[in-house]
This record gives structure tokens, sequence and C-alpha cells, in this order.
């Protein structure tokens, strides 16, 4: 079984190897657009890569298509916090917020989706007054663009944010094979449990 895994494993890498190449050709050729196909494709094969992620996010951002590269942004921070990283999700998650921003009036809903994620990173890990400031800033941003939705208040999101997340399904492993690092504890598997269900493949 393990040799399978093994040869799976292997086959899953020299795709990405190949596709990544293709990319990097491509853009070095100025056809960016086809470069973020191949960069999407290869971070669909591989989902646990942050780098490979927050590159094909970067391209996307760069081509302004900010709905793409929020969503491998988050995939990013995702990566960062299943590998036993979680203050190296901040960043993606604080560009997944600027690009969003874009996105608005149209799609409040999901601006809301990554302040809430990002909001939860930063208190999870301590980072209290940074939370607080998303949640302001992310109402800021929603009246400026005359969005009815609001984050809820640094008192409401605490409560809302202390209770446990619903039970992960346990047989199921984590998208990139990478289990959760134990010296992080519980913090990086509620952190992890939000962002998996909201970032889908």
């Amino acid at each position: 079984m393990s040799q399978i895994s093994t040869k799976s494993d292997d086959s899953v890498q020299s795709q990405v190897e190949a596709l990544t190449a293709v990319a990097k050709r491509l853009s070095g050729e100025h056809k960016e657009a086809q470069a973020l196909e191949a960069y999407k494709t290869a971070a669909g094969l591989m989902l646990g890569a942050p780098w490979l992620q927050h590159r094909t996010a970067e391209l996307a951002r760069k081509l302004r298509q900010p709905e793409v590269a929020a969503f491998h942004y988050r995939r990013a921070a995702a990566a960062f916090i299943r590998a036993g990283f979680p203050k190296r999700a901040l960043a993606p998650l604080r560009m997944a917020w600027q690009v969003s921003v874009a996105l608005l009036p149209g799609d409040a809903a999901g601006f809301v989706t990554v302040a809430t994620e990002l909001a939860s990173v930063q208190r999870e890990l301590g980072f209290a007054s940074d939370a607080r400031l998303s949640l302001t800033n992310t109402n800021q941003a929603l009246k400026a663009a005359g969005c009815s939705e609001r984050m809820p208040s640094a008192a409401e999101f605490e409560v809302r944010s202390t209770r446990p997340p619903a039970p992960r399904d346990s047989s199921r492993p984590p998208d990139s094979g990478i289990k959760p690092s134990s010296v992080s504890g519980a913090a990086v598997g509620n952190l992890l449990s939000r962002l998996q269900t909201a970032v889908k493949p």
C-alpha cells in the first residue's frame, strides 16, 4: 500500500513540476493568462503547497482576477496552517482581504467570509486588537460599497469564535496529506477546520 502511495505522490509531483515549468515558460513569453491556467491546474493537484497556491494567487492578482486570487490566497493560508505554521497564514489572508474589496458590492458574502477567516486566525494567534481592527475595516468597506452585510461586533465575534468547531471526519486525511503540528495544539485544528470548510477545490 505504501509503495502505491509513494508512486502516486511521485506522479503528482512530476505533473506539478511539468506544469510549473510550462507556466514559467509561458510567463517568460508574456502569455500570463495561459500561465495562470497551468498554475491553477498544478495548484489543484497539490493543495498542500503554499508556495504554489501563493504564486497562482499573485499571478491572478496581476491579471486582475480578484476572485481567483482570493481563492488561492485562502488555499495558501490553509496549507500553512495544515503544515503547522499558522502565523504564516496571516499574510495570504490579508492579501485575500485586499483583493476581495474589489469584488464589492457584488460579492459581499465572499468578502465577509474572507474577513471572518482573517479575524479568526488573528484571534486564535492572540492578536485580538488586529482581529478587532479587521472587523472594523471590513464594516467600513462594506458600508462604503453600499452593502447591507455587516460583521459582528468584537464581543459577538469573540463569543462565536469560542464555540467548538463542527467535528471533522478523521477518516479523511487533509488534502495535502500533512497533519497539523502537534506543537500547535487545538488552535491549529480550529483554524484548519474553519478554512477547510471555506476553501473547496
